[in-house]
């Protein structure tokens, strides 16, 4: 009711991000029968109580690898200080699961952040690429697009020469019909191109451009702690949640996947030829870039 109320599209008036635009619309009230509305409204108004919430910030992100149950948290005294534990609550029957600190579950989140996130430099370099193919798609596509508008053009012109041909009597009736056939399909083809070519386009050069600005943000993620932008991070792009044996695991979903793979794949071999860190994990999701290309 009372975003009814204060609401001003009754006065003919759209709001959109904090900005009013004049609506194509009459309004439904007067100025002044709205403003005073707004008094009585603002005279009653009294400030709403809050609870005071601890601040258990990957509450919701996980559930329990074994039984399934949300993933709670508590405060536990010891050692001279007060700390923040996650666990199972059990809700779902007898867990052996145990109790796993706050600063353990926000590194192993930032290792697997760390799997998917790419450098200053690979960042910059990656963004050039896709600008690259950009432009190359829209100078092909400009030129895919004129020459299926000429074959069209041409097709038209080959029908009203066809018909005048007919109408002379320069062809016979069975022809004219085998020849107008023919030239129709080719047209019908030629603008079934068309339609589909205006619905594809480029339209996955922005979804690649939006996922490479999200790999970027993940590298910034894993150096701060802004818990609350890490976990809709990792709720946004990572599926399967779990967190069991003291362990914090889920898989990346779209392009976060290939990525993820790559990186795990060359820490893999990196391992394996005993070479204890990567220097920049980005060089392998440049390198599989093309891959996301579809």
């Amino acid at each position: 009711m009372f975003r009814i109320l204060t609401n001003k599209a009754y006065l003919g008036i759209i709001s959109h991000k904090g900005e009013a635009y004049e609506g194509k619309f009459p309004a439904l009230v007067d100025m002044a029968t709205f403003e005073a509305v707004q008094k009585i409204l603002k005279s009653r108004a009294r400030p709403r109580k809050t609870k005071d919430s601890h601040n258990f910030p990957f509450c919701g992100l996980l559930t329990c690898q074994e039984c399934g149950a949300a993933i709670t948290a508590q405060y536990a005294h010891g050692h001279g200080g007060t700390y923040t534990y996650y666990r199972c609550t059990k809700r779902l029957g007898p867990c052996s699961q145990k109790y796993l600190q706050e600063k353990k579950l926000e590194e192993q989140i930032k290792q697997e952040l760390q799997t998917v996130a790419i450098s200053d430099d690979w960042y910059t370099q990656g963004l050039a690429q896709i600008s690259q193919w950009e432009q190359e798609l829209k100078s092909n596509n400009a030129s895919f697009a004129q020459n299926l508008e000429t074959k069209t053009q041409e097709a038209d012109q080959k029908l009203n020469k066809l018909v005048d041909s007919y109408l002379d009597g320069t062809i016979e009736k069975e022809t004219y019909i085998l020849k107008k056939d023919e030239l129709i399909k080719q047209k019908s083809d030629f603008n079934q191109k068309k339609s589909d070519f205006g619905r594809k386009g480029v339209t996955w050069i922005e979804p690649m451009r939006n996922f490479w600005k999200a790999a970027h943000h993940a590298k910034k993620l894993v150096s701060t702690s802004d818990f609350p932008e890490i976990k809709s991070f990792v709720a946004e792009h990572g599926t399967n949640r779990r967190l069991g044996g003291r362990k914090v695991s889920w898989l990346w979903t779209g392009a976060f996947k290939i990525v993820g793979d790559l990186a795990k794949n060359a820490a893999a071999r990196a391992a394996a030829e005993n070479n204890n860190s990567l220097q920049n994990s980005g060089s392998f999701v440049l390198s599989g870039i093309g891959g996301l290309n579809p």
